[in-house]
């Protein structure tokens, strides 16, 4: 065959060849777009774990039912976010009193300032109480959890000579002092920290909440959990007040370079690396009406009974009394610094 002859060959049959090309690029997309979309319908069965069987509702002492508000979901998304269909539950096992824990006791008392050669604590239950006319401790034997208060609103002197507090010298200083009390868990340590700062008023014994520090007089240092690391997306630790943590430490720093703890508390329970389960979560819209019924909490609340939602997500409540579990619960943020919580959980896994 010549080459003339070989290039009308070409010429002749080229369309039918871009023709079965085309062909075969339009069925196998077709085929691939229809593997796609089945794989897309197919129920993937839910992974669960529910190694504790039915597990306690959490709860929170301070806060109020959800029922008595209207609410209104004025979301980017415009409904309700349902974010995963299961979630870790971890176990927080009972702590025991340990040998040794006197010398704990005084370690704390002793990092406050208290004289513990000249009184010692009293006890009941599990809750030891150190007391002295300014100042007050109690700390629980069996984690060491405490809650200190100077009771600086007596005090005329103790605000004499304070200097404007600033955010990296409150943070250390912070640690440091939870440090010296043997009471800064690792998780703590691995979490975030956020500081708020104060003005606190003698003549009217108020505390006003500033935005920065250039008026300030009390620095607050709060601790929280680190996210909970998840599939794919990790889920944030939120406290039973949303804006402060139950960890933290209140002072004042001098002019001379002291500083002085006036109220700290650390209310933190271990969790288990091992007994971890998987439950599964009711969804967005259940947690919604949930939140309407009441059977919500509500954490904050503005001066008035008509809410609106603007964003709404999955969180794990960080409790400040001791409960079995750290579960997920659905957070909604509105107006006016309102905060509700919703427990997250599948009702049929849920006991009071």
């Amino acid at each position: 065959m010549s080459l003339t002859q070989l290039s009308e060959q070409i010429r002749k049959y080229y369309p039918f060849a871009i023709l079965g090309v085309l062909i075969f690029l339009i069925i196998f997309y077709a085929v691939q777009l229809t593997l796609a979309i089945i794989d897309s319908r197919r129920k993937v069965p839910l992974h669960i774990d529910t190694i504790f069987n039915q597990i306690k509702r959490p709860y929170l002492i301070e806060a109020s039912p959800s029922g008595s508000l209207k609410y209104t979901l004025d979301t980017v998304d415009g409904k309700p976010v349902t974010a995963t269909k299961s979630a870790q539950v971890l176990f927080m096992p009972q702590a025991e009193t340990k040998f040794g824990y006197r010398e704990r006791l005084y370690l704390i008392a002793k990092s406050l300032g208290f004289n513990t050669e000249a009184s010692g604590y009293r006890l009941i239950g599990s809750q030891a109480t150190f007391s002295e006319p300014n100042q007050k401790l109690v700390i629980d034997i069996k984690n060491f959890n405490f809650d200190y208060r100077y009771l600086f609103e007596t005090d005329k002197t103790v605000f004499e000579n304070v200097r404007t507090p600033n955010q990296e010298e409150s943070i250390e200083k912070a640690v440091e002092f939870l440090q010296s009390a043997g009471r800064y868990p690792q998780e703590l340590s691995q979490g975030k920290t956020n500081v708020i700062f104060w003005k606190y008023d003698q003549d009217k014994a108020t505390m006003t909440h500033l935005k920065n520090n250039i008026e300030a007089n009390l620095v607050e240092v709060d601790f929280y959990r680190p996210d909970i690391a998840t599939n794919p997306n990790a889920i944030p630790v939120v406290s039973p007040k949303y804006f402060n943590s139950q960890n933290y430490v209140l002072m004042i720093f001098r002019n001379d370079g002291s500083h002085k703890v006036l109220r700290s508390q650390v209310k933190f329970y271990d969790r288990s690396a091992e007994q971890i389960g998987v439950y599964p979560l009711r969804s967005g819209d259940q947690a919604y009406e949930d939140l309407k019924k009441g059977k919500g909490f509500i954490i904050s609340q503005p001066q008035t009974t008509n809410i609106t939602i603007r964003k709404m997500f999955l969180g794990y409540l960080d409790p400040d009394v001791y409960q079995e579990y750290l579960q997920p619960v659905y957070v909604f943020l509105g107006d006016g610094d309102f905060v509700g919580y919703v427990p997250a959980g599948s009702a049929e896994y849920l006991v009071e």
